[in-house]
């Protein structure tokens, strides 16, 4: 079985737009030490009104399938690589 891996995301409140979110160090980190380093943010952060820190399982399956292309597909790539460009 596969640890799960999990992203660290930092949710950053704004007034005058819509909130924020990126991901703390582009990192995964496995369960263990993803906790440890949100309870050390969130123990840091003196903007506890603005800004959040929270967990997010990230989803390996996704990136081991591969996409197979279809005749269609295969079709239109030969057929953009024959058109002529008009300049």
């Amino acid at each position: 079985m596969k640890d799960k891996k999990y992203f660290i995301i930092k949710k950053t409140k704004y007034s005058y737009q819509s909130d924020n979110y990126s991901i703390h160090d582009n990192t995964m980190y496995d369960v263990e030490k993803a906790m440890r380093k949100i309870l050390a943010l969130d123990t840091l952060n003196e903007e506890r009104d603005r800004i959040s820190y929270h967990l997010q399982e990230v989803d390996l399956s996704i990136a081991e399938t591969t996409l197979v292309l279809t005749e269609e597909v295969k079709d239109t790539e030969s057929k953009s690589n024959q058109e002529e460009l008009p300049f």
